[in-house]
């Protein structure tokens, strides 16, 4: 196989990703710090092998990479990744990286090791309107960020078990503060449903003007997404939530709205030749 293909490319930098994660968990095991030198080196390395191999299969399909459940996987993994080295100087947060390239790795590794996954139907040409990428875009960004508060979520649950079990050592010691988590949880949740506002927005105007082309059941799944992480958001605003039920839910959305995204990326047999993702409309009609 051309090592220049996109899947070798994006397999590569699933091994970073693996690399990078079973360098840092072996010393955190055994409670100790892990040299972040090799291990940046090995998370970067993997981040540019999976850009290149999504750009390669951009190229090849002459269109964004989002027709099917492989490309979406692998450019959820590339977002979260890629947000997380944003995030992580933003709010400092120690062990984020750990946690991102755990993601990275498991999202990458089984929309490879799925074979269906990536089917070889033809996607259309981006045409038309510009809001229909700009709507892409901010879709998939919007799922980026809610992968990133799954993961500030699990640090925060994980934390404050710590806590209530008097353990403060070790790498729990590696963990931000509670209340920093809490904080972080709250902005990430209020500036991904803004950008996923306006992604659906965008979608339902779309849906409105040519209406055949949307299948009323993925936009309805869209909309429940959407409409289920702005209700924790409001119910944590009003002091509804605590922090750690909170979490949970914001850890346990994230899950459900990543398996969603399997029937989302089915072509519709009516119109085998449409892009199913209609949550990041693909971009592609």
């Amino acid at each position: 196989m051309n090592f220049w293909h996109d899947r070798a490319l994006t397999g590569t930098g699933c091994i970073f990703y693996g690399l990078a994660f079973l360098f840092a968990l072996a010393p955190l095991i055994r409670r100790r710090e892990y040299p972040h030198v090799i291990f940046m080196a090995l998370l970067i390395g993997g981040f540019i092998f999976q850009s290149f191999g999504l750009y390669v299969r951009g190229l090849e399909i002459h269109a964004i990479p989002l027709s099917n459940t492989f490309e979406v996987f692998q450019v959820l993994a590339w977002s979260a990744v890629g947000l997380n080295f944003m995030l992580r100087q933003t709010f400092q947060l120690r062990l984020l990286n750990f946690f991102s390239s755990a993601f990275g790795f498991g999202l990458s590794f089984i929309s490879l090791a799925i074979p269906s996954w990536d089917n070889t139907a033809p996607p259309l040409e981006l045409s038309g309107s510009p809001w229909v990428g700009f709507h892409a875009a901010l879709a998939i960004l919007s799922y980026g960020i809610f992968s990133v508060l799954a993961l500030t979520s699990l640090m925060y649950l994980i934390q404050d078990k710590a806590l209530k079990n008097m353990q403060f050592g070790g790498w729990f010691g590696m963990l931000p503060a509670i209340r920093q988590l809490e904080v972080i949880n709250v902005k990430l949740i209020s500036i991904g449903v803004s950008i996923l506002t306006v992604a659906v927005t965008i979608g339902f105007l779309n849906w409105l003007q040519a209406p055949h082309a949307v299948g009323l059941v993925k936009l309805t799944i869209a909309l429940a997404v959407w409409l289920a992480y702005l209700y924790i958001l409001l119910q944590r605003r009003r002091n509804q939530l605590v922090a750690r039920t909170f979490a949970k839910a914001c850890l346990g959305l994230f899950i459900v709205a990543l398996v969603s995204l399997w029937p989302l990326t089915q072509r519709s047999p009516a119109h085998p030749q449409a892009d199913g993702v209609e949550i990041l409309d693909d971009a592609n009609q």
